[in-house]
């Protein structure tokens, strides 16, 4: 940005940096530039705006051309700030891991749901929990459950250990590597966010998923279901009588990982639901009671 064709003040240099993230297809562009600004002068958006006609000294312009000059290059903003709002709690972002979406927040949404219905003592596990979030809003919003975050990346776990650290969520949420539920014993509750994009989708994506996220959280395989059917296939061991499985998928698996499900699974309840969009976002395992 030019810095010098405006007076420098926080409302003509949000101005300008908006009209080039818009010119680069940013669809927030204005709230964008206000939060890559406050990153750089490191405050926070409300502040920032109750300054809109002061000047900005040399060195806040300088930082924060660089951070628009990443964002501009479509990293992702979460990135570039280093947190993300999630379900309520700020979760720590990097590169090591996704960044958390909103879509996402349904599994929290159905673990809550379960925990108080069936109360807190639930054995939960977070599979494939990446940064940790929904492990961590899982547990910063139902104080007495405690829940097993697991993935098969170490960069991914030690971010979760810092969101779990930076949360005060060391009593409850423990941390550990593995290959989706092998190792862990039984479970009442089995959340998971895992790869679900196929090879050939993975091309189209959007430049900030595609060329900065990593490739082995998003990519399954050819189809884009093989990893979810893998974890079907191992829940019957580990999910208890009654227990749930609730699994984020693609919105065209439904049907394929509904009839994996009942496969694996006879006698249990198999159901799909929607996100707010309408598409198919989280297939519900509930394993059959033991009779009596």
């Amino acid at each position: 940005m030019s810095g010098t064709t405006r007076a420098a003040t926080v409302a003509a240099i949000i101005s300008e940096a908006a009209e080039r993230l818009r010119a680069a297809s940013v669809a927030d562009a204005r709230p964008e530039a206000d939060l890559l600004l406050a990153h750089a002068a490191g405050t926070d958006r409300a502040h920032l705006v109750a300054r809109l006609k002061d000047p900005l000294e040399a060195a806040t312009i300088g930082a924060f051309r660089r951070t628009l000059a990443r964002r501009l290059a479509h990293e992702p903003l979460a990135y570039i700030t280093g947190h993300r709002e999630f379900y309520g709690i700020d979760i720590l972002c990097g590169p090591a891991a996704l960044v958390p979406r909103p879509e996402s927040e349904l599994l929290v949404d159905l673990a809550l749901a379960e925990v108080r219905a069936r109360g807190a003592a639930l054995r939960i596990a977070d599979v494939g929990t990446g940064s940790g979030a929904i492990a961590c809003a899982v547990a910063a919003h139902a104080p007495g459950a405690r829940v097993c975050a697991v993935d098969v990346s170490s960069a991914a776990l030690a971010l979760a250990r810092r969101n779990v650290e930076a949360l005060g969520l060391g009593g409850r949420v423990d941390v550990g590597q593995g290959d989706l539920l092998g190792g862990l014993g039984a479970l009442d509750l089995v959340v998971a966010n895992l790869p679900y994009v196929s090879a050939s989708e993975w091309r189209g994506l959007q430049p900030e998923v595609r060329d900065f996220e990593p490739r082995g959280a998003l990519v399954a395989g050819p189809a884009g279901s093989e990893v979810n059917a893998r974890l079907i296939a191992q829940a019957p061991a580990h999910l208890a009588p009654g227990g749930l499985l609730a699994l984020e998928i693609g919105d065209t698996h439904a049907a394929v990982l509904s009839g994996i499900a009942r496969g694996h699974f006879p006698g249990a309840s198999v159901s799909v639901i929607k996100d707010l969009g309408g598409h198919d976002r989280v297939l519900l395992v509930r394993q059959e009671r033991e009779a009596g």
